[in-house]
């Protein structure tokens, strides 16, 4: 599977471009502003068809890219429905930092709501749906056979925020890394949404917010 990063904004948010190499069928996810040209390229450089845009969660720095990818790519655009409510406050996230950029950001049409558990297919690439709450409502992440897209759930050496649009609380964040992505291959690695590249043994190793034993009120 082809894997392909490019990040940048005020955020340094990761966008990602995954492609299955014998049919040439890809994957976006979490187009924002300040990446989808940077990453249209990429789609284009791989000569990949890209039919489905999938977020892993609705925060401006991820989404409002997205109705610009819609458009240029003729895709759909793929969500939990639990997010609903962040991506129709899209606009006033961009207000809330004017400094960034984000310009008026339009707010896109869901064409598919995701469930916890459901495939996402393209080519011959098949992943998995986790539906883990906490930095948003309905944030996810994508499983594959040894890699996982975690969104802002879970970073190399630490979490996500609680505090933003959207957010629960630290004790259900926690709790879905605990419950549904530490069981996963220590060997899978992690492609979050801000940092690098990581792995699942490595954080439920050395990741205060996990290994330390670090007790949430």
């Amino acid at each position: 599977m082809i894997i392909r990063c490019v990040a940048g904004g005020p955020f340094l948010t990761n966008c990602y471009i995954l492609g299955c190499e014998e049919t040439g069928e890809g994957l976006l996810v979490d187009p924002g502003i300040h990446v989808v040209g940077d990453a249209l390229e990429e789609i284009e450089r791989f000569e990949l068809t890209v039919k489905k845009i999938l977020n892993t969660h609705a925060h401006v720095d991820h989404a409002s890219g997205v109705d610009y990818a819609k458009q240029a790519l003729g895709a759909e655009f793929y969500l939990h429905p639990k997010e609903e409510a962040v991506l129709k406050a899209m606009p006033q996230q961009a207000r809330r930092f004017p400094e960034c950029g984000f310009g008026e950001v339009k707010v896109p049409k869901v064409d598919h709501h995701l469930e916890d558990g459901e495939e996402i297919e393209f080519g011959k690439i098949r992943g998995k749906v986790i539906h883990t709450p906490g930095h948003t409502y309905g944030s996810i992440c994508i499983s594959f056979d040894g890699d996982l897209i975690s969104g802002d759930t879970l970073f190399a050496g630490s979490v996500g925020r609680v505090d933003l649009t959207g957010g629960t609380s630290m004790r259900e964040l926690i709790g879905s890394i605990k419950k549904k992505l530490l069981v996963l291959d220590p060997s899978t690695k992690v492609y979050s949404g801000h940092g690098p590249v990581t792995t699942i043994g490595t954080e439920k190793d050395t990741n205060p917010f996990i290994a330390g034993g670090l007790i949430i009120f």
